[in-house]
């Protein structure tokens, strides 16, 4: 009798109990959004020395909050890191539906201004031996997948070079978070844009 009672299912949550679940777990994500957003802010003009308790008072949450979803600093650098990931893959989804020849070049450009921007971040999350490529591979893999797309349909229109391979423009935008690094242009969009604007010429058909 008691085992026929034990493998009895739960009763269900009455409807109010599972709206307040519904209403907290959507309120934490919104709390873990605000503090993506704050701490990938914060890291790129004011530095990786900015503490978890100054995000948590600049995002307008508690210090709880921020410590419960990262508690340790290298956590918030690879969840702001894979966030930039994910905003890309959004980006090229956007791109790819447009059906632009060019849109490569956006798409490039853009992961170009978001490495300048996070170089803090990552820079942080190679010295601790995070690879996004293996904490994140999912994402990374989308990413590389949709560039290898678009690069084709430009190939395709004649406005990219034949002979480049998706592989090789993965190295020519890390070499570009390289080269913006040495010219210590991190902080400045305009000489950033450069950067990635002459590395992006050479993709152009000769």
């Amino acid at each position: 009798m008691l085992a026929d009672m034990s493998s009895q299912p739960p009763e269900p949550q009455p409807p109010a109990a599972r709206r307040r679940d519904r209403e907290l777990r959507a309120d934490a994500r919104r709390n873990r959004e605000r503090v993506l957003r704050t701490a990938q802010r914060l890291f790129a003009t004011e530095g990786l020395g900015v503490s978890l308790d100054e995000i948590a008072r600049r995002a307008g949450v508690g210090p709880g909050t921020v410590h419960r979803h990262f508690p340790a600093k290298e956590e918030l650098y690879l969840a702001v890191a894979t966030d930039m990931l994910e905003g890309l893959v959004k980006e090229a989804e956007a791109l790819a539906a447009t059906g632009d020849p060019e849109a490569v070049f956006t798409l490039l450009a853009r992961m170009m201004a978001s490495g300048a921007e996070n170089v803090a971040v990552k820079s942080a999350l190679e010295a601790a031996e995070f690879d996004l490529r293996t904490a994140a591979p999912d994402v990374a893999a989308d990413l590389t997948r949709h560039v290898a797309e678009l690069l084709d349909r430009a190939q395709s229109a004649g406005v990219v070079r034949g002979d480049i391979t998706a592989d090789e423009v993965m190295a020519l935008v890390a070499g570009a978070f390289a080269a913006i690094r040495h010219a210590g242009a991190e902080t400045s969009r305009e000489r950033s844009a450069r950067i990635a604007q002459l590395i992006l010429d050479g993709l152009r058909p000769r």
